[in-house]
């Protein structure tokens, strides 16, 4: 079941910035040894500078820091424990990517694949976008897509320009032949959160919200949290969180999970008849710790 929900758990972001200019070299596989003994877990390398930083996805149960291509071991950096987007360190010299983002992506859009290495070129069409999972929230909202063969977790899906709008993740069973995708926007959150703190950590801001309500509505603030010194109040109204809007339950835990932590942003919330704009810093989520390598 989607690896049990993850266990539950020229485009510039920033100061982050990417060649525009379509990879050649993304198709290649990496291997990473499964909990299963014995077995090995596939995924495709993105590179992502040509100083040997790469992006794949090391699923459930994947030993991400043992990866080896062609016979040469990456380093792991970091890993996302919600999208399960890894980051490694390999050889040098590797043409990266271009990204741009995949949030305006809908239905039926075609994207495009690089050739296999058998030549054969992977059809893609985006389903739509899932929040949810056999009824359960997932810590994000991922794609959803249509493969006329599906390609293994990692694989890189472009615009029509050769940018790279989402990374595929693993299948979905109850597509035939589909996968979810972690959209590129997540990727460059992440890359930018590395960049500033060498970890891939998440926030906390202290508003409780309920899954039950239509519309996402603070039922609740945590004390000593960002949210109370900042300024929440029970029974305000989220209509938007920096760049995302927010409709409902799912669509705030996205866009929390866009946040970084001890970076400034803005929210945008109807209290009553008046809305009101906050600056907030969020807190790094307890517990998390953050390594730099």
């Amino acid at each position: 079941m989607l690896n049990q929900l993850f266990q539950r758990a020229c485009f510039s972001i920033g100061a982050f910035s990417f060649a525009c200019f379509p990879s050649l070299i993304a198709g290649q596989e990496i291997q990473f040894p499964s909990s299963v003994k014995g077995k090995f877990h596939r995924a495709e390398l993105v590179p992502v500078d040509p100083d040997g930083l790469y992006v794949t996805i090391g699923v459930v149960g994947a030993d991400v820091s043992k990866g080896q291509c062609d016979g040469k071991s990456y380093e792991l950096l970091a890993q996302d424990p919600k999208s399960r987007m890894t980051l490694l360190r390999g050889p040098k010299g590797a043409k990266p990517v271009s990204f741009a983002s995949g949030r305006n992506l809908k239905g039926g859009d075609s994207l495009k694949n690089l050739p296999s290495k058998n030549g054969e070129t992977v059809t893609s069409a985006v389903v739509g976008w899932g929040a949810t999972f056999s009824d359960q929230q997932l810590p994000l909202t991922f794609l959803r897509v249509n493969h006329s063969t599906n390609p293994i977790p990692g694989h890189p899906l472009q615009n029509d320009r050769g940018e790279v709008v989402a990374i595929c993740h693993q299948a979905t069973n109850d597509l035939g032949k589909g996968t979810f995708a972690i959209p590129a926007d997540a990727v460059l959150r992440n890359l930018a959160n590395y960049k500033v703190s060498k970890s891939i950590a998440h926030s906390w801001m202290g508003l409780h919200l309920d899954v039950r309500n239509t519309v996402a509505f603070v039922e609740g603030i945590r004390p000593d949290s960002p949210a109370k010194k900042f300024g929440f109040q029970k029974g305000d109204v989220l209509l938007q969180v920096g760049d995302w809007e927010v409709s409902d339950y799912s669509s705030a835990i996205n866009a929390f999970y866009y946040l970084i932590p001890k970076q400034k942003v803005e929210f945008k919330i109807l209290r009553g008849l008046e809305v009101k704009t906050m600056k907030v810093i969020p807190a790094l989520y307890p517990g998390s710790s953050v390594e730099k390598k």
